[in-house]
């Protein structure tokens, strides 16, 4: 079978994580550069301004006037051409930027009018899109469109592993002003695209690898960024790294002298890998009406093989489900033909098994497992000398909770902020070093608590159920004195990342004063009787 996107993506990840580490310039392994030149995006209803590459025998040690871009590149370099990226590069068009350019090293996803997002939809997987993105996607005029090529979302139902069913609905979003929905991440993906096309001042290159990045003159200059496709080098007057997790950009400042950034990251103790599975609801013989195409859905596996199934809806009222379990998962290891796929599903998950799609079995059985990406987050800086990283190059968390893609927008959204409040319109301006300065001073601490909340998700029983049931009770009994859980904290649109962890150390610390009062006079009752007992 076919690698999926996202295999294709993991796949040049981990090769591009293979280069040698270095200081100031980070270069990849030769194996791991495509060199086929980028395609650019038709731009068929507005004139643009060419983007001339610089020749490739142009030297990093030629002058270049620190204030500006160098000739023949562009005022700004997007690395990473997904949400966050193409989002950036609207971003600074609408701000009065000129010759914005963006490359991505993948090609480009299918319009989001094509029939692949409803034919196979497990091609890319679901996002959820909460008020926090959707806020940000409201700012620059895209909200509608993506949202029409979106499904709501207005609850949850849950399967345990005795195939008992409960359901939460949140019947208070119909009343909230930005109400949660989910897409494809690469339809998310093709909507942004095609708003990119209306902007004259946008170039998009795909399958175009960043080789190297250096900052030739220190701190008191801009970076030079060589490309793949025989580009050459280019001198932006903005560098900024929305390129995931391995990001070249952010690693390049990590590792360079010119910048305090910093890359934290933590072995993963609770790692989980999956594979993706198709659900079509209307091939239900029964009644296909029945199936709620507006929840999310979440199940336990049945006949113990220790796998968790979620699924999320699409557009065209199917779903994309993720099969979630460790590493070496014994029956999924045995699921490795079409027969012992459906097998699979029909003991562990029948109520799923009249609506994937047959095709699905074996493609399941063929499937490599995919991991999910570990928590990291950046530290000290989010920046460099004309170079600012967002994203998850600043905060990698797991997907579980639907805040990566959230949080990346509302990084765009700061970045914003900080340009727009020192009237930085172009990378000519005094306010540029100021701006990016002040983008680490207002978000650094928001990036990295982010991550640290995040991961105490992933730590078990002790450290993240017990949380939620005492947060539950606090909130019931005092609802004036205790916040609601850490979870529906950090998806509350308004409310920064930082102040939501300060409430909750808050609340942490209330908890144990009151757990204390009640709890240690009644262990000294018990000590005392015990003690009566033996003496007695």
């Amino acid at each position: 079978m076919q690698a999926t996107r996202l295999e294709a993506l993991t796949t040049r990840r981990a090769a591009a994580a293979a280069g040698p580490p270095c200081r100031a310039r980070t270069t990849y392994a030769a194996g791991a550069i495509p060199q086929r030149r980028g395609r650019r995006l038709a731009r068929p209803n507005r004139p643009r301004e060419a983007v001339v590459a610089m020749s490739a025998g142009a030297s990093a040690g030629s002058a270049v006037a620190e204030e500006v871009a160098a000739p023949g590149s562009p005022n700004a370099l997007v690395v990473g051409g997904g949400p966050a990226g193409l989002a950036t590069a609207i971003m600074l068009s609408q701000l009065g930027w000129k010759d914005v350019r963006v490359v991505d090293r993948l090609p480009p996803p299918a319009p989001p009018a094509d029939a692949v997002y409803a034919d196979a939809p497990e091609r890319s997987y679901n996002l959820g899109v909460s008020g926090r993105g959707q806020k940000f996607l409201d700012s620059i005029g895209v909200l509608d469109k993506v949202r029409s090529f979106a499904a709501p979302n207005f609850g949850r139902m849950v399967w345990d592993e005795q195939g008992n069913e409960s359901v939460t609905l949140r019947p208070e979003i119909a009343e909230e002003a930005y109400q949660a929905f989910c897409i494809q991440r690469d339809r998310l993906t093709a909507v942004l695209l095609e708003e990119c096309a209306r902007y004259g001042e946008i170039s998009i290159s795909h399958e175009v690898e960043v080789l190297a990045i250096d900052w030739p003159q220190g701190k008191s200059g801009g970076p030079a960024v060589r490309l793949s496709g025989g580009e050459g080098e280019v001198r932006p007057g903005l560098l900024v790294g929305a390129d995931g997790f391995n990001s070249a950009v952010a690693r390049a400042l990590s590792d360079s002298e010119v910048s305090d950034l910093e890359l934290k990251s933590w072995e993963d103790k609770n790692t989980r890998v999956y594979k993706t599975v198709p659900l079509d609801y209307d091939l239900d013989p029964k009644d296909p009406s029945s199936w709620k195409r507006d929840l999310n859905f979440s199940a336990s596996s049945q006949d113990g093989a220790d796998v968790t199934m979620e699924v999320l809806p699409t557009h065209e009222g199917k779903g994309v489900g993720v099969a979630l379990y460790k590493p070496g998962n014994e029956a999924i290891l045995e699921a490795s033909t079409e027969e012992a796929a459906r097998q699979l599903i029909e003991r562990n998950f029948p109520q799923f098994a009249d609506v994937i799609p047959r095709r699905a079995y074996a493609q399941f059985a063929q499937q490599r497992d995919q991991r999910l990406p570990v928590f990291q987050y950046a530290k000290n800086a989010l920046h460099g000398p004309r170079t600012a990283c967002l994203g998850d190059s600043i905060h990698t968390v797991k997907p579980y909770f639907g805040l990566g893609v959230n949080s990346a927008f509302e990084d765009v959204g700061v970045l914003r902020s900080c340009l727009e409040s020192r009237g930085v319109k172009d990378p000519t301006g005094d306010g540029l070093g100021e701006a990016l300065q002040a983008f680490t001073d207002a978000h650094r601490r928001n990036a990295e608590t982010l991550v640290k909340m995040s991961r105490s998700f992933d730590g078990g029983f002790v450290f993240f159920v017990l949380p939620i049931i005492l947060d539950s009770i606090f909130h019931k009994l005092l609802p004036s004195v205790f916040s609601t859980n850490s979870i529906r904290m950090l998806q509350k649109h308004d409310l920064p990342f930082e102040q939501a962890g300060a409430i909750k150390r808050k609340d942490r610390a209330l908890q144990i004063s009151l757990l204390s009062l009640v709890l240690l006079p009644a262990a000294a009752l018990v000590l005392r009787a015990l003690k009566w007992l033996m003496t007695g």
